[in-house]
């Protein structure tokens, strides 16, 4: 008796185990990738450009990064002066893009991140900002991505930002609504993105 209960206790731990079921028993690292990226945006109604750059991993249609961006095309104007306005951000990337293997394909992404908003005196460091405060921001795109070569792929889209952390009655007197808007991408992508024939 005492071997059978013995048996059983073995026995039950490796029968449940092979029913486990995983949610990424199936997932596969196909490479990963880097490059700039650019984008066509507005900041307080005024028209200009956001640049930076990422880079991933590839796991199956799937990938996981990291990213940052920013720049200082708007002005804004506090008591009549006209100042600056630094805006950057960068955290994770999340993207989907199916069907991979074919030349034009649709292409998404997520950026989630933290970053800063800042205003500095014309010339000065921007290093010493008089404003200076910490946002969240989520940047969702989606459209279409063309493979130009096996390591390299350039994807069109069109987004939207969402801002969140610009602090009431700030001394530049900003507003979360000011850095919310739609925007113009191009995403430029180096690296291995085709799978095995094997994984196909």
């Amino acid at each position: 008796m005492t071997k059978l209960l013995s048996a059983l206790v073995f026995l039950i731990p490796l029968s449940l185990a092979a029913q486990e079921e995983v949610v990424f028993k199936k997932v596969t690292v196909h490479g990963g990738f880097g490059g700039p990226f650019v984008e066509l945006t507005s900041i307080e109604n005024q028209s200009g450009f956001l640049a930076g750059g990422g880079g991933g991993v590839i796991l199956n249609s799937f990938f996981v990064g990291g990213f940052g961006q920013g720049g200082n095309f708007a002005m804004h104007s506090v008591n009549g002066n006209e100042y600056p306005l630094d805006f950057g951000f960068g955290g994770l990337w999340l993207g989907f893009t199916a069907p991979t293997l074919k030349s034009v394909h649709f292409y998404s992404s997520l950026k989630i991140g933290g970053g800063t908003v800042s205003l500095t005196q014309k010339g000065g460091n921007s290093e010493d900002p008089f404003y200076d405060d910490g946002v969240f921001v989520v940047q969702p795109e989606a459209g279409v991505e063309v493979n130009f070569f096996k390591w390299f792929r350039l994807a069109l889209t069109v987004n939207y930002r969402l801002v969140n952390g610009v602090a009431h009655n700030n001394v530049g007197m900003l507003r979360n609504r000011d850095f919310n808007a739609a925007g113009m991408g191009l995403t430029f992508r180096f690296g291995k993105f085709y799978r095995s024939e094997a994984n196909q």
